[in-house]
């Protein structure tokens, strides 16, 4: 339950005391909303139930507003003496503090008041939501930006009978089906899957589906796609390309489910990333099976080829985004009284400015923002690429195009993402430093050698500029490793190799996710497993021993990992992470 405050009636400083009071008691979230704010409660909703929101602001987009977003997150607000550089959203006047960050947001918003009653903040009148919402920022608190959905809202209007009938005209209905939009998608996801996806969202909500139902018929609709494809017909492709497309469609159901009713949880984003990944997958693995099977032609060898490319590719994405937000992004803590945000057009300590100028310049074509999203090659692009070529030129060719492009695309986001690197400088804050270093998966060996590291030299490692890319690194080491033997040492065990780098892929995928939600696979789970580095030694002494002790080792490691990191260890997760949600 998310506790709502309306402070209005007193002074400023009266007004910061009492939220203040209030923040240091608070055991959940707490949201302070503006008196004056005139806004349906259904729009409001996107902060005010949203248990999951964490500490975040409602802002809108406009080149002059008060304050500034960079990578979906807050770092600059203004008020009445507080002046923000390169403004580019306004801020609606509501915001949420997770209880998290209570205590420290609570103090700066305590040394406001005292800087009002003390006469450091000179200038007009001041907002109270305001100036709450500069001491988030000052703190050094992270704050997301959540975009408000395109309704009407006012502050303190004129009319305030107009603004009344103008927010009444939106219905509940309406906002929601605003509120099921993202914002991010790629070009064929935005312009064809999501319009597709309306109805079937509508349909969901009427009969009270949970998004992790939905997600469970995209999964299941998934498999179906993955079973035509290996029957290896022409007309199995074409069902199977239909069914591979309703599956997206219906992946995209979920998501606007879950915005529509603010049912988030850390579940459902495990579930829907891992049962995406495990599709793709058994796509791949049904194209070579239905080729093989109809056609006697060999394909396992693109199928293999996929599998270590897009996981590299999807590690390097994840991780990449997730440490510029934080090095980008983040503000360190500032002095209340101090008048500037410190910044002289980008966030406080960037030297990266310039890029980043030319990157907006660049990107307000909408034309080339679109045509760099579609060289990205999201999953929308790269299941529209399968699913034609499947029905129209054969499964040879879905791999081999979906190869092809997949490469492009590596090589081209790889160059931007390094150069990048390169205007980078310092640590990484600890946060991002904590996201690589739990995907470590270290095995005893490993950990061995990392004991002979010292504490510092550890954290030092993975704060580094280059450090995003080592977890995608080793998952690449580690796949490129059977790959390389399954297609030059022992061509007849390329379909065993594939199935025991998939169940390793998901393992790598489900470290991912926990670690973005904060969490790390338990030290028995890890080490059960063995480890990257246990893997790899094992898996390269078995191809020294010729033939049959390698086949032995991937028949026994296919039922082995199954069991272990796949079974058990999403029971594990899903019993942890239902505790926590």
């Amino acid at each position: 339950m998310i506790e709502v405050l309306r402070p209005s009636g007193a002074g400023a400083a009266q007004g910061l005391r009492l939220v203040a009071s209030t923040l240091s008691v608070a055991t959940g979230p707490t949201a302070v909303v503006a008196p004056d704010l005139v806004i349906a409660d259904a729009a409001l909703g996107q902060i005010t139930a949203d248990p999951f929101a964490g500490t975040a602001m409602l802002v809108r987009p406009s080149t002059h507003g008060d304050t500034r977003v960079r990578h979906h997150l807050v770092n600059s607000v203004g008020s009445a003496f507080h002046r923000v550089t390169a403004p580019d959203h306004v801020f609606v006047g509501a915001l949420v503090v997770a209880s998290r960050d209570a205590r420290i947001v609570g103090e700066a918003i305590t040394v406001m008041a005292d800087a009002l009653d003390s006469g450091a903040l000179d200038g007009s009148e001041h907002d109270v939501a305001q100036l709450i919402a500069v001491a988030i920022v000052r703190s050094g608190t992270p704050c997301k930006a959540i975009e408000l959905v395109d309704v009407p809202w006012f502050r303190s209007p004129t009319d305030p009978v107009g603004a009344a009938q103008a927010v009444a005209g939106v219905s509940d209905a309406r906002i929601a089906q605003l509120q099921a939009n993202r914002m991010d998608d790629g070009f064929y996801s935005t312009f064809v899957v999501r319009r597709v996806s309306k109805p079937l969202t509508r349909l969901a909500l009427r009969l009270n589906m949970s998004p992790n139902a939905v997600t469970l018929v995209s999964f299941a609709v998934g498999i179906g796609a993955a079973g035509a494809f290996a029957a290896g017909s022409r007309w199995a492709l074409i069902l199977g390309a239909v069914l591979l497309q309703l599956s997206l469609v219906i992946d995209c159901v979920d998501g606007e489910v879950a915005r529509a009713t603010r049912r988030f949880s850390a579940l459902g984003a495990w579930l829907d990333a891992s049962t995406d990944r495990v599709k793709e997958y058994l796509a791949y693995a049904g194209l070579a099976i239905g080729a093989a099977a109809v056609a006697g032609v060999n394909i396992w060898p693109l199928a293999i080829l996929m599998l270590v490319l897009q996981t590299t590719r999807h590690m390097t994405d994840y991780d990449f985004s997730r440490v510029q937000r934080s090095r980008e992004a983040r503000v360190e803590p500032r002095g209340i009284t101090d008048p500037d945000d410190g910044s002289s057009g980008t966030a406080a300590g960037w030297s990266v400015q310039g890029a980043m100028e030319m990157s907006s310049r660049i990107n307000r074509r909408s034309g080339v923002r679109w045509a760099k999203r579609a060289i990205h090659m999201p999953i929308g692009e790269r299941w529209l690429v399968i699913s034609l070529a499947a029905a129209f030129l054969g499964a040879t060719w879905a791999l081999g195009l979906l190869l092809g492009l997949g490469l492009v695309a590596f090589a081209y986001v790889t160059t931007g993402r390094i150069l990048r690197t390169l205007s980078w400088s310092g640590r990484a804050p600890a946060d991002a430093a904590l996201l690589l270093a739990r995907q470590s998966d270290a095995g005893p060996i490993a950990s061995v050698f990392a004991r002979g590291m010292s504490t510092a030299g550890l954290e030092k490692f993975w704060s580094s500029r280059a450090a995003w890319a080592v977890p995608a690194a080793l998952r690449f080491l580690e796949l490129g490793v059977v790959a390389l033997l399954c297609l030059s040492a022992f061509p007849a065990l390329m379909v065993l190799g594939f199935w025991w780098m998939a169940i390793i892929a998901f393992h790598h995928y489900d470290t991912l996710y926990r670690a973005i939600a904060g969490q790390a696979p338990p030290r028995w789970l890890i080490w059960s497993g063995l480890g990257w580095d246990g893997r790899t030694i094992i898996i390269v002494l078995a191809a020294l021993g010729g033939l049959s002790v390698f086949g032995g080792l991937l028949i026994v490691g296919i039922v082995v990992w199954s069991l272990l990191l796949v079974f058990i260890a999403s029971i594990q997760w899903l019993a942890t992470s239902g505790a926590r949600d």
